[in-house]
């Protein structure tokens, strides 16, 4: 997980965290295999978790996915890498201007 101290997102993502969630392959459904954003306010959990970064499941029925989101750091310049051990891919996530 990581807070989010950068300016390159929406203001509403300024000072929470984003959590990424690996996911539980021994479940019978999946659950996890995404990045979830929580919004903070002095300190503190203001929000519930929403969704940030989704599709890491290819077939759920199967128990297939894409990747596993796992790892989360800010660059420089706003944007978030997001580290997948599923797939071996470190994603990077920017907002679009």
């Amino acid at each position: 997980m990581a807070f989010y101290t950068k300016n390159a997102f929406p203001a509403l993502y300024k000072n929470g965290i984003f959590i990424g969630q690996h996911g539980s392959w021994n479940r019978s459904t999946l659950s996890g295999y995404k990045v979830v954003f929580v919004p903070f306010k002095d300190g503190k959990p203001s929000g519930k978790a929403q969704d940030f970064l989704t599709g890491f499941i290819a077939d759920e029925a199967n128990a297939k996915v894409y990747g596993r989101p796992v790892g989360i750091t800010a660059l420089n310049d706003g944007s978030l890498l997001v580290i997948d051990d599923g797939s071996n891919i470190i994603w990077r996530v920017a907002a679009n201007k």
